[in-house]
């Protein structure tokens, strides 16, 4: 039996979501509300945002794409993401924040910091996300969630001749197979047409 799709932000959600983080003045709360920013205009992978270094957003501001260097990528792949006003502004403000909080902007420096001083890792971006998916009242999430919401905005509100195939490209998925899952109907959808049903 098929399935809703629902590991995704419905448009409120994420409106709660980032209306919560953006409430908190503190330096931690701006930085993760930055880089669920970039999550979400970038459909990146959360193992491949640990990996960034000061440069790659150094880079990715200067010409408008973010390089992914193979070994922070899923299979080695490497690639690149274009980025939009939205997500070059989210780069701008973890830049900013990488300065306030103390660090110099060396190329190999990882651009986001704990608070221990480290490279922030792939569980500290979860537990994070969880603990503002918590403070907004949503049920669930995660990093990854981020990545399908981009997803099913595209193939939503894209105007492109073949959305499948921008949503492929996007994420930089090797086989148009992968982007099946964001043709499923949206949970919002089931929901409205039962009550239209009803």
């Amino acid at each position: 039996m098929r399935k809703v799709f629902d590991r995704y932000f419905t448009e409120a959600e994420e409106r709660q979501l980032f209306k919560t983080v953006a409430r908190f003045a503190d330096i931690n709360a701006r930085r993760d509300y930055a880089w669920m920013r970039l999550l979400r205009q970038t459909g990146i992978r959360v193992e491949t945002l640990a990996g960034l270094n000061v440069l790659d957003a150094q880079t990715g501001l200067a010409d408008k794409y973010l390089h992914l260097r193979p070994e922070i990528t899923k299979r080695d792949q490497g690639g690149r993401v274009f980025l939009t006003t939205k997500a070059r502004q989210a780069l701008k403000e973890l830049l900013a924040i990488h300065r306030e909080m103390g660090y110099p902007l060396a190329d190999e420096s990882p651009l986001i910091f704990s608070r221990k001083h480290q490279r922030l890792s792939v569980r500290s971006y979860q537990s994070r996300t969880r603990h503002w998916c918590q403070a907004a009242g949503l049920a669930d999430g995660s990093p990854h969630w981020f990545r399908h919401t981009l997803a099913k905005r595209i193939m939503k509100n894209s105007t492109a001749q073949d959305p499948r195939g921008v949503v492929q490209v996007a994420l930089t998925h090797a086989s148009i197979n992968s982007t099946s899952v964001y043709t499923m109907p949206d949970k919002e959808d089931v929901e409205r047409a039962m009550e239209e049903a009803s």
